[in-house]
């Protein structure tokens, strides 16, 4: 299965990686959104069937070229990195989601984002900022060799959207959106809560073999097991590529 690679933008200690002081004094660094959300769309990846690399695990601060390192070596299909914006050092109106990747002449990695930045923006509400080209100014999505995509989800400079950005709902529903963005662009059915990846036992041109899938039971208690188009690809001897969301088949 694919396997994609995310990471938490900055370490908790980089500095002026943080909220203005709130009503009561206290602050939000930047990490504390990343690594939660992070660690929430780790585990909707992995119920969809994905493989997951952390390339930031740690809790002291890992350099760019380390992450990037990491998810080259792996062959990751897709890197994902997850920001909360800011706007000055003060309080202000900006406000927004964006989704930042190398070029817009990458078709693929265009696609990724566009279909994540849209899963955001239903799911969160938030005003549409849009997909922006980094160039070289972005470490992240110059040095990885995969598609890349770094998400701002939200200003921490804005009042209301800070509070969202502290909030767990509010993290769980990137995460969720990210993922379901995720699985559009390789054209994988995304799995509510409940629904998890297994091995399921297909009988083959007569021969048992098992593939990855997941059993969905309906109101009536029916169970219809759905296996990956990956799995049977390879197992039949076909390669599959995807042109948006559908897949292609072809002798291997």
């Amino acid at each position: 299965m694919y396997l994609i690679a995310i990471g938490d933008g900055h370490g908790a200690e980089t500095a002026g990686k943080r909220t203005p002081p709130f009503a009561n004094g206290s602050v939000m660094k930047e990490n504390e959104f990343n690594k939660a959300t992070v660690n929430y769309l780790e585990k909707e990846l992995e119920r969809c069937g994905f493989s997951v690399l952390q390339t930031a695990p740690e809790e002291t601060d890992t350099p760019l070229s380390v992450r990037a390192k990491r998810a080259n070596d792996a062959g990751a299909d897709l890197y994902i990195s997850i920001h909360a914006n800011a706007f000055g050092s003060g309080w202000n109106d900006a406000n927004g989601v964006e989704s930042w990747i190398y070029s817009k002449n990458d078709k693929d990695t265009l696609d990724a984002a566009q279909k994540i930045q849209s899963e955001v923006i239903k799911e969160t509400g938030l005003k549409d900022r849009g997909i922006k080209e980094s160039g070289n100014s972005l470490g992240i999505l110059r040095d990885t060799k995969m598609s890349a995509v770094l998400v701002e989800c939200g200003f921490m400079t804005n009042q209301q959207e800070a509070a969202l950005l502290k909030s767990d709902a509010y993290r769980k529903k990137v995460a969720k959106a990210i993922c379901r963005g995720v699985c559009l662009h390789f054209g994988v059915k995304y799995q509510e809560e409940g629904n998890q990846m297994e091995k399921i036992k297909v009988i083959l041109l007569g021969k048992e073999v098992e593939m990855m899938g997941v059993k969905v039971i309906d109101e009536n208690g029916n169970v219809t097991n759905c296996i990956t188009i990956r799995d049977f690809a390879e197992q039949t001897g076909y390669k599959v590529s995807f042109k948006g969301a559908t897949p292609i088949l072809e002798r291997a």
